[in-house]
């Protein structure tokens, strides 16, 4: 027992100080595990000299990976990824058939060759989408479109884990691999069955338990469980894991389980990682400097080119290429599982294993500094021929002469949420406007809902230029990825100095450097959101709607400097902490031969004598709202008073001062604005 609290300790303590550093310096914690299983195998500090306990929990930690991927293929996410799906399978296509060709005369099998394509082929999701998540580039289409591709690789690694022992002479015959694909299928249908009709029922029974142990216990029942029966007839234990996941994507619970799952799912996983490293000879890797530099460097280069040609023969411009190209320039999670797989079975031998990985890590160390040089590289293509032809071909702009014939017009960029909405009041409107978007089915659609709108990407200047934005009175601004909102800005700001023009941001942050280069205004979303939490929070005390929105103005005049680290002004924080507990709003019914039964409202001077004011009156089930100077009280109405309680409870007595009379009720009048 001492042995096992040693070997945990040392893994959590060297591992844990690697990624420290690793994330001060910027590198992918993926690298850093690896890492952390070189230092620790037996090349180097040797803590580590058995690796048999650590690789079966790592065998687990890999099976949970698959029951998560599982999880995440809801048909309704299948549905919204089909057209990155396309794209990936080409992506995988490109970067198989490149290799096997390329590596047939090195290695004894060609099927050696084109496992290795396998390897190549496979992309770091959770490297690009921390590397985008960084960058503020979630909502991007290049983030959207790299997941896509990157889901359609992970889905891929089932069969080719199904494949892997017959490429490797231990399937047998072709009668062998069909009994295994009937096997896989088989089990593929079970899941299928069972998640419609029997998993769904059985989580429901364990969930009304409320009993989190046994919800857990199940969990690994249904997840380790079908693994081992994946195993047990023949076929990878990471297949069943993945089905186990399919079954119950479509219950209810499916988003609980992951969050139960994934905990344990990152720690086994790195366990992986690290066992991975361990493998790790320093001596064999250190005579591959010379060789590892050169495959590096053809690794970037065909998973950029095979990510971006897809992407630009789709119809995206070069600077989506690109970008989605530099994503998936990296070796990712599934490559390493597949490595493994194939090293057990003797499909690659250890030389190759460990060049292999030598490769990933490097591809990975480097695939951040890469995406840093998008647009610079976008800017590369656009000077190459054959790019530019390529991505010419889907350029399908709004006819001469409607843009000629623009002026004084909008031109919105991005035709999202934001652009659709607005495009649809200013067509209502009949406002002359443009929209300007880079999603050419997007485009096609609206074209043929009769929308004014150019494919194009508004970061270049030529394409604003179509969109007339030279004779433009506005243009908004609404993409969701933050580079290209700056870039547009000081492109447009470039073309018309005159121009109005309207960005949208998601960060409080980027409104100093988009008014910086040229932006009029700058609407940011965290900062909206909070407004609108600040007015729905007030209206729940009865506020009456003008003091709302008072309140709401003034902090939207003064708050974007409060919201950068400067203090709100001292009467704003005075009306905040003051106004909310002071003020009541409450009614009451004049009473016949009342002091103020009979007079006018200047003539009561309410404010003046009580310190209340009067918001409504009731007579006859008609509202008199803010009544004027001369509008005459009378009894039996109904006032709707505001102040504090003190201040209500004297100007009630100006309206019923009998001492038996009702004290003022604590609530508006219905109908009354507040």
């Amino acid at each position: 027992m001492d042995e096992i609290f040693r070997l945990f300790v040392s893994i959590a303590l060297v591992a844990g100080g690697i990624l420290y550093v690793f994330h001060r310096i910027r590198l992918p914690a993926v690298v850093g595990l690896l890492v952390s299983g070189v230092v620790l195998g037996p090349q180097s500090l040797g803590v580590l000299t058995d690796p048999v306990q650590i690789n079966q929990m790592a065998e687990i930690g890999i099976v949970l990976l698959m029951f998560s991927i599982g999880l995440d293929f809801t048909p309704d996410r299948m549905v919204e990824f089909r057209r990155a799906a396309v794209m990936g399978i080409a992506q995988m296509l490109i970067c198989i058939a490149v290799t096997a060709v390329a590596l047939a005369a090195f290695v004894p099998r060609f099927a050696e060759a084109v496992f290795l394509g396998f390897l190549v082929a496979h992309t770091s999701s959770t490297l690009m989408l921390k590397l985008f998540l960084d960058r503020g580039e979630l909502g991007s289409p290049q983030v959207r479109l790299g997941l896509g591709i990157s889901i359609t690789q992970d889905l891929s690694a089932v069969p080719m884990l199904l494949v892997i022992p017959m490429m490797a002479g231990r399937g047998g015959s072709a009668a062998d691999f069909g009994l295994a694909t009937l096997k896989a299928t088989g089990l593929l249908v079970v899941a299928l069955a069972a998640g419609r009709w029997i998993v769904p029922k059985l989580l429901h029974a364990v969930m009304r338990t409320r009993n989190r142990e046994l919800f857990l216990i199940a969990l690994l029942v249904l997840c380790l469980g079908t693994a081992w029966g994946a195993s047990a007839v023949g076929l990878s234990p990471a297949l069943g894991a993945f089905l186990a996941g399919l079954a119950v994507a479509r219950s209810a619970y499916g988003h609980q389980i992951l969050a139960e799952v994934a905990p344990f799912r990152d720690l086994l996983v790195s366990l992986f990682f690290i066992s991975v490293g361990m493998l790790v000879d320093l001596g064999t890797v250190a005579g591959f400097a010379g060789p590892a530099a050169a495959a590096v460097a053809g690794v970037l280069a065909l998973k950029f080119l095979s990510g971006a040609v897809p992407v630009v023969a789709w119809g995206y411009p070069l600077r989506t290429a690109a970008l989605v190209g530099l994503g998936i320039a990296q070796i990712g999670e599934f490559s390493f599982v597949l490595a493994r797989s194939g090293h057990g079975v003797g499909l690659i031998g250890d030389r190759a294993f460990q060049f292999f990985v030598l490769v990933a890590i490097v591809t990975m160390a480097v695939n951040p500094f890469l995406i840093d040089r998008g647009p610079a590289v976008a800017r590369t293509l656009t000077r190459i021929r054959w790019f530019r032809r390529l991505a010419s071909r889907h350029e399908n702009h709004v006819p001469e002469a409607v843009t000629e014939s623009m002026t004084n017009h909008v031109v919105v960029a991005g035709y999202g949420l934001n652009g659709r909405n607005l495009a649809e009041a200013l067509r209502s409107l009949a406002l002359p406007h443009l929209v300007v978007d880079l999603d050419p089915d997007a485009v096609r659609r609206a074209r043929r809902r009769g929308e004014s709108i150019l494919y194009g990407d508004c970061t270049r200047a030529e394409v604003l230029r179509k969109a007339g934005i030279g004779t433009a009175r506005v243009y908004v601004v609404a993409v969701s990825d933050p580079r290209a909102t700056r870039q547009t800005v000081q492109a447009a700001r470039h073309e018309s100095p005159g121009l109005h023009i309207i960005a949208r941001t998601k960060y409080l942050s980027e409104i100093d450097a988009l008014r910086n280069l040229g932006a009029n205004e700058v609407i940011a979303e965290e900062f909206e959101t909070s407004l609108e939490v600040l007015a729905r929070t007030l209206g729940c005390y009865d506020l009456p709607r003008l003091r709302v929105g008072d309140v709401v103005a003034r902090f939207r005049e003064d708050a974007y400097q409060a919201l950068r680290g400067t203090s709100p002004p001292e009467s704003l924080r005075d009306l905040l902490g003051a106004v909310l507990p002071a003020l009541e709003i409450a009614t009451v019914t004049v009473a016949g031969g009342a002091p103020g039964a009979g007079q006018n409202v200047r003539e009561i001077d309410l404010r003046g004598r009580t310190g209340a004011t009067l918001l409504a009156v009731q007579r006859d089930g008609r509202m008199e709202t803010i009544p004027g100077p001369d509008y005459r009280v009378r009894s039996g109405d109904v006032l709707v008073l505001a102040g504090t309680p003190g201040q209500v409870v004297a100007a009630a007595q100006l309206f019923d001062p009998a001492p038996d009379s009702k004290p003022p009720v604590p609530s508006p009048a219905p109908g009354v604005a507040t």
